[in-house]
Parts: C-alpha cells; structure tokens; sequence
C-alpha cells in the first residue's frame, strides 16, 4: 500500500461531519457510517453501526493544534477507518497505520511529513489494536463494526 486515491460515503458522511468537540473527547455515532476507500492495492469498505463509539482523534489535548480531535470530513474518516482496522483487523498493525498514513496525506491533503508522523505515534504501541475484550472500554463496539479490505 502507497496511495489513497479516493472514498466515497454510502451512508453517514453527515453523522461524521455533525460531531461536535467535546471535553470527554467521546463520540456516539447516531446512524450507521458506510464508506469505501479506494488504495493502490485495493478497496477497503468500512461500515459501522448506530451507536458505534470512538474518541476521534486519540492522544493528548495538547496536539490539537497540530492535529485536530474531529478536524474535517476527511480527518473524521481517517480517525474512524484507523480504529475500525483496529477492531476489525482486516489488515495487519503496520498496514493499518500506513493506511491511516496515505488517507491524511492523499486524501486530507496533510503533508507527507505529518502524515508519517501521525504513522509513527500511532505505531509506537500495538495495545489499542485488535477486538476489544470484555473488561476494554471500546468493548461496546463488538458487533457494530465490519471492515473488508478487497485486494487488486
């Protein structure tokens, strides 16, 4: 995987952009979120459920003003897309971080710089990725999330 080319929303484009920031830093998804991302290597098609929870943007306060919480449209969806590659494990820890990596920087317009850097943050610890268990916080997430990656 080297590139983003494109997404397009099925469903729920509105319920990412209509979050609103919030000092818990938790978001509560009030419809489904469908969308499919096209990469150099294939298609990703994410789809979570009414209710799906997730923090946005993860890490300190402090970096929101290099790397916003919510962002735009574009943000939301990569910060979404990460934690449910996370979850749903449909591609391996590194390719999920490269993927996080080439939609900031293709399709968020970040730089490549950035990009690697949000990459290598996110890389620096493997303990947020893989299905919740019962005892986790995201545990609420089981069985609202699905990711397929279809390879070219």
């Amino acid at each position: 995987m080297n590139a983003a080319y494109s997404y397009t929303f099925l469903t729920g484009a509105s319920t990412l952009f209509d979050l609103k920031l919030n000092k818990q830093r938790l978001y509560i998804l009030s419809h489904p979120v469908e969308y499919q991302i096209s990469f150099d290597t294939g298609v990703l098609h994410v789809r979570t459920e009414k209710g799906f929870e997730f923090d946005s943007r993860s890490g300190p306060i402090l970096l929101d003003w290099y790397v916003p919480n919510l962002g735009t449209l574009d943000e939301r969806m990569a910060w979404h897309m990460h934690d449910c590659l996370a979850y749903a494990q449909s591609l391996s820890f590194v390719q999920t971080n490269y993927a996080l990596k080439f939609v900031l920087r293709d399709l968020a317009s970040y730089s490549n710089t950035k990009a690697e850097l949000v990459r290598m943050a996110v890389s620096l610890s493997k303990s947020w990725y893989g299905m919740p268990t019962h005892e986790d916080r995201w545990y609420v997430n089981v069985d609202k999330v699905r990711t397929v990656f279809y390879a070219k």
